[in-house]
């Protein structure tokens, strides 16, 4: 079987969990024998400097990094280059990722002029759909995109439902989640060298955010949150990693006026062994997000078996039951947020209890079984075609 991604990112670098996702599922196909080629948007650079760079990565995978260039005022990648590219292949299935992007909307078309299936993941919805913007472009080109899938994989229930609501048939939809190697959790390093390097005492405690710093993870509730329970718990820091998007300036900003540039660490991108060392030192994991499709850092924080506490949205909503493996919260509660910080701060037993029933729910989340998963709608998409 020949199988093309095409995707607005693979890594490196790696920016947002739909990178991770794809990156995932295609070395698990790669293992299974799959002929896999990967189409991506070029490194963000002045797209006149830009070529189109082959590399090889998994084994035999050739990633094709596009020259790309955006509409202003928005995030849409345009990769003209794309367009010949994908007609000269010859694939037995071409797997889109992500609603809203160019490299999808060529893929439609793609597959309709070589009468191949497209399957498309939807790993969120579009925030403000009611927009003028949105509206247009559902109107113009992403209602089309969306009928023109053989078959769409929702990463969780509540992206399915968003979906559902504009129009996309359930019978249309298989749910597929994220994943995580779970291999990579059964040895845990050591969290003292990750400590040392953000100069963590001994003494204090230590809260662990991972995404890209825009303003929809919702950092700022967590640092306004952080600002309220300074004599309430044990000496606290938190680490925010991930990387710079369009909303570090203004976090930072807001660590100043609060006084807390000596608790709050912005630490960048932190990936593979860096990221398992982070979460070992953890003591705490907040999912703060005003809106996600699906948190691959809280499957790896209940791989590390820490307790968490997430906002009540997209898959967090699933996976957690209050009070047994974690905490939900209401976006944007900065009240309830600090509250639910310093519950579980202040008492270790129910911190410890919370972190093992995290890790039991993950179980089922492992990419051996997601890729598996994503074979079977591959097969009965061309069996069907």
């Amino acid at each position: 079987m020949k199988v093309l991604q095409v995707t607005p990112e693979f890594p490196p670098p790696l920016i947002g969990g739909g990178g991770y996702h794809v990156y995932n599922l295609t070395r698990e196909l790669a293992k299974r024998g799959i002929d896999v080629t990967v189409f991506t948007c070029g490194i963000q650079k002045p797209f006149f400097l830009q070529k189109t760079k082959v590399e090889t990565q998994l084994g035999n995978v050739k990633v094709h990094r596009i020259p790309t260039f955006y509409v202003p005022k928005t995030v849409y990648p345009m990769t003209p280059k794309l367009v010949p590219m994908l007609l000269k292949e010859n694939p037995d299935v071409i797997h889109a990722h992500g609603y809203q992007f160019f490299t999808s909307d060529v893929a439609a078309i793609v597959g309709k002029i070589k009468r191949k299936p497209l399957i498309l993941t939807l790993h969120g919805f579009p925030r403000g759909f009611a927009k003028l913007t949105h509206k247009t472009y559902f109107n113009l080109i992403g209602k089309k995109t969306l009928t023109a899938a053989k078959k769409i994989i929702a990463v969780s229930n509540a992206v399915s439902r968003e979906f559902k609501a504009i129009g996309v048939q359930e019978e249309h939809i298989s749910i597929i989640s994220n994943g995580i190697d779970l291999e990579e959790f059964k040895h845990m390093p050591d969290g003292k060298n990750f400590k040392k390097r953000v100069n963590i005492k001994e003494n204090e405690k230590m809260a662990l955010s991972i995404g890209r710093l825009e303003e929809i993870k919702g950092f700022h509730h967590l640092i306004m949150a952080l600002a309220k329970i300074r004599e309430k718990t044990a000496p606290i820091k938190l680490v925010i990693a991930g990387p710079e998007f369009n909303y570090g300036q203004q976090l930072r900003k807001l660590v100043a006026e609060m006084k807390m540039e000596d608790k709050v660490i912005f630490y960048g991108p932190v990936n593979g062994r860096e990221k398992l060392e982070a979460l070992a030192a953890t003591d705490i994991a907040i999912i703060s997000s005003i809106y996600e499709g699906f948190s691959i850092f809280l499957l790896e924080a209940m791989a590390a078996g820490k307790p968490i506490i997430a906002t009540k949205t997209g898959v967090a909503q699933e996976l957690i039951k209050h009070g047994k493996n974690g905490f939900l919260i209401n976006p944007g509660n900065v009240e309830e947020l600090s509250e639910k910080i310093i519950e579980i701060l202040n008492n270790n037993q129910t911190s410890s209890l919370i972190g093992q029933e995290s890790r039991n729910t993950v179980n089922a989340f492992d990419w051996k079984k997601i890729a598996e998963q994503v074979i079977s709608v591959y097969n009965q998409s061309i069996k069907n075609s």
